[in-house]
């Protein structure tokens, strides 16, 4: 589903003396089966600008459309009922949003809801458990027995069993350690590659940003900064440090070669092999002149 927003703007606390701009202006195109990061400082706009997308906020002005339904301020909640079906969020910390006795129960509360029989539903669930790495037999357990990680995979099964074709990620590694980051990033991918999703990323990782994205967008103030792929964004550390941002440790290691041996390396380097091979090649070569 591609999404287009056009003037977009949101204020909170409007018409109070503690009214706030948190979005100014957006103008933003989001093509269907993309990958897209959304990065920028405390404060910058970025969970205000993704609430938007299936109408937890509403714009002040401005619109939102996404495939055929256009979100404006006048929308009412019942008329934006298939939209939330089509466009799942996974917040921060989604397992504190579980409360069903069962896994099965929690699953599949949200397919029903939205008016899938409990059989179906239960079908749904069966497909999507094994889809986050959680064996069938758990449908039965209780959510509170598992491990904070299978507690997050079950949460975002319940997200994926109302099939949605846009799936938001509001800095879904929060609190996780570094192997289960990783893990839930990479599961995060797949089901994107597996099932073509549009998938928008939240998130303070650069390195998350730089390895998954076909496009990042940079918020600051509550308006759209820079938007383009993972080398153009990061080709200018200063200008992101002045925004209070970084760039990942691949890109700062090979900054520091370039420094060191005086040379142009490239810059579309995000992960740690890439990183080695750029060193080993510049060594290599440093050692044949």
């Amino acid at each position: 589903m591609d999404i287009t927003i056009k003037n977009l703007e949101h204020r909170y606390q409007p018409n109070t003396p503690f009214e706030r701009v948190a979005l100014d202006g957006i103008n933003l195109s989001i093509r269907s089966g993309s990958f897209v990061s959304i990065i920028g400082h405390t404060g910058s706009g970025k969970s205000t600008l993704v609430q938007h997308l299936n109408g937890l906020l509403k714009p002040i002005s401005g619109s939102i459309q996404i495939g055929e339904k256009v979100i404006r301020s006048s929308e009412k909640a019942k008329q934006l009922k298939e939209l939330r079906r089509r466009v799942g969020i996974v917040f921060q910390y989604p397992e504190h949003q579980l409360f069903e006795e069962t896994i099965e129960k929690d699953i599949i509360f949200g397919p029903m809801n939205f008016g899938v029989s409990e059989e179906e539903a239960k079908k749904k669930a069966r497909e999507v458990i094994k889809l986050v790495g959680l064996p069938e037999d758990y449908l039965n357990r209780s959510p509170f027995d598992l491990s904070g990680g299978q507690m997050r995979r079950v949460a975002i099964a319940g997200v994926l069993a109302m099939e949605p074709r846009v799936i938001v990620l509001d800095e879904p590694t929060a609190g996780l350690d570094p192997r289960g980051k990783v893990e839930i990033m990479n599961l995060f991918y797949q089901l994107h590659s597996a099932k073509g999703l549009t998938t928008i990323l939240v998130t303070h990782s650069m390195e998350d940003a730089a390895l998954y994205s076909d496009e990042i967008i940079v918020m600051d103030q509550g308006k759209v900064f820079h938007k383009g792929t993972p080398v153009e964004v990061f080709k200018d550390p200063v200008q992101l440090r002045g925004l209070g941002l970084d760039v990942p440790e691949t890109v700062e290691f090979v900054l520091k070669l370039e420094e060191k041996f005086g040379k142009r390396l490239p810059r579309d380097v995000f992960t740690v092999e890439e990183a080695a091979n750029v060193a080993v090649s510049l060594i290599r070569k440093e050692g044949e002149e």
